[in-house]
């Protein structure tokens, strides 16, 4: 049965839904529904989340890109200016070779899947290399579409106190061609955004400033202003139309925020002990990634670390290599690119799994393309959607494996080729959501799939 809200509906087996089944839905009253109850479907059978061994998730989002020859599918017998400068290293997986950069990474490699086939079609700008790894779909102004994070937040609600989707240190922003990035709740409401930190977690004067109720004002004022705001909220929601009432409000998510100790104390890296904090790396990139595993163990379900908010003028993961603002080089990767990774990502899946965690929590480590097989003229590289590896460790997801693989130049996709959707439908199927008979409210209360595509299942243990 295919489950929208409190409809149940015959499905096609193997088939998702057939075109009888989604009218026979719309005449058993989907025109009425509202966006509130649209995904309630945790009792109806469409999400299994306490039969799944994945309970949050933990995305690291490498913003810019890096070449995947230099880095986890290296390619030693190609021509010079393929194989780069970086020589491969053996792993703790028989067969599995790295990048010399990555060698505390190298010895955790029988807790990693890596994915060598990824690939799109649909443009190397940045930004539709984002939005398919961010939503699991391309889109433009009037088709947008949310962040896993946000569908997570949807689909599962909060735990706590603390918001369900949290992305750190903050948004994604200038990164060439325009504003989408696909890091917003979308039409799903603004109950579902990301709290975005806003901050960086490595600074000395670090503090969360939405987690801090404005100077002078008492709890019995703040008090006051929730109740005139709940006042306002019940006016607005009898008062507007069907479509804006869709749009959940923020307000009780914020007075949460400010009121919560627990809440405040996720966001405490003060707490942490200062050889713990020097593991992850005294940068924004290895605190951030120490405050996402604080914030899993708080109760939030969805953490984005986005590894860089722009691609300009600054050392990141885009080595074009051209003189100006795009100037990363191989120099760049080797003294701190990979190390910055190397140290904060094993800090990380150490850290989850002695903490118990590491079993229900999948670290998605991904980018939103790869970089040319060739070595340009200036000794970069530039972009590639034909090709490219992102990897996958944590909860069920079986270590010690490679799912695809490129040609002798790390051209195209020539076994087992993926596609960005599949990762997203690998991490919902993970969080035990069942993408055939679940429906999420599209643009004008129109049920849609989370995602067009089945997940990865042999990465599945």
């Amino acid at each position: 049965m295919l489950n929208i809200g409190n409809v149940k509906v015959p499905v096609c087996h193997g088939h998702g839904f057939s075109r009888r089944s989604f009218l026979q839905a719309g005449t058993a009253g989907m025109a009425g529904m509202v966006l509130p109850n649209l995904l309630g479907l945790g009792s109806a059978g469409a999400v299994e989340s306490r039969r799944a061994r994945i309970k949050n998730c933990i995305t690291i989002f490498l913003v810019g890109s890096p070449g995947h020859l230099d880095t986890w599918d290296m390619k030693p017998d190609a021509p010079e200016n393929v194989r780069g400068k970086f020589k491969p290293i053996r792993t703790n997986v028989a067969g599995v070779q790295i990048c010399e950069h990555f060698p505390l990474m190298a010895r955790m490699m029988n807790k990693v899947s890596l994915i060598r086939s990824l690939h799109h079609r649909t443009g190397a700008t940045h930004e539709n290399g984002q939005r398919w790894m961010m939503t699991g779909h391309d889109f433009n102004a009037d088709s947008m579409k949310p962040h896993c994070g946000s569908v997570v937040s949807r689909m599962f609600g909060q735990k706590s106190e603390l918001p369900a989707n949290v992305v750190l240190p903050g948004p994604i922003g200038n990164t060439g061609a325009g504003p989408l990035h696909g890091q917003t709740a979308a039409h799903l409401g603004s109950a579902h955004e990301p709290f975005f930190l806003n901050a960086d977690p490595a600074a000395r004067d670090f503090r969360v400033g939405d987690l801090e109720a404005p100077a002078g004002t008492s709890a019995s004022r703040l008090d006051a202003r929730r109740q005139l705001l709940d006042q306002l909220d019940q006016i607005q929601r009898r008062t507007e139309t069907r479509s804006t009432q869709m749009h959940d409000s923020s307000y009780e998510r914020a007075f949460r925020l400010l009121t919560s100790q627990r809440a405040k104390d996720a966001f405490d890296l003060d707490k942490e002990p200062h050889r713990l904090r020097d593991r992850y790396g005294r940068n924004t990139f290895g605190q951030s990634c120490l405050m996402a595993r604080r914030l899993i163990e708080g109760g939030v379900r969805y953490v984005t670390v986005n590894h860089f908010d722009t691609v300009f003028n600054l050392t990141c993961w885009d080595m074009h290599a051209d003189g100006g603002g795009l100037n990363n080089t191989y120099l760049d990767y080797e003294r701190h690119l990979c190390p910055q990774f190397d140290w904060a990502f094993t800090a990380l899946i150490e850290d989850l799994e002695q903490r118990g965690l590491l079993q229900e929590t999948v670290v998605a480590v991904l980018s939103e393309f790869g970089r040319t097989p060739q070595v340009n003229g200036r000794g970069g590289r530039d972009h590639y959607p034909q090709a490219w590896t992102n990897f996958l460790c944590g909860g069920n997801i079986r270590g010690g494996q490679v799912v695809g693989a490129t040609d002798r130049i790390g051209s195209r996709p020539i076994d087992s080729p993926v596609e960005p959707p599949q990762i997203l439908a690998t991490i919902y199927h993970g969080m035990g959501i069942d993408l055939d008979n679940t429906m999420m409210p599209g643009p004008g209360e129109r049920p849609i799939r989370l995602v067009e595509a089945e997940p990865i299942r042999q990465l599945f243990v």
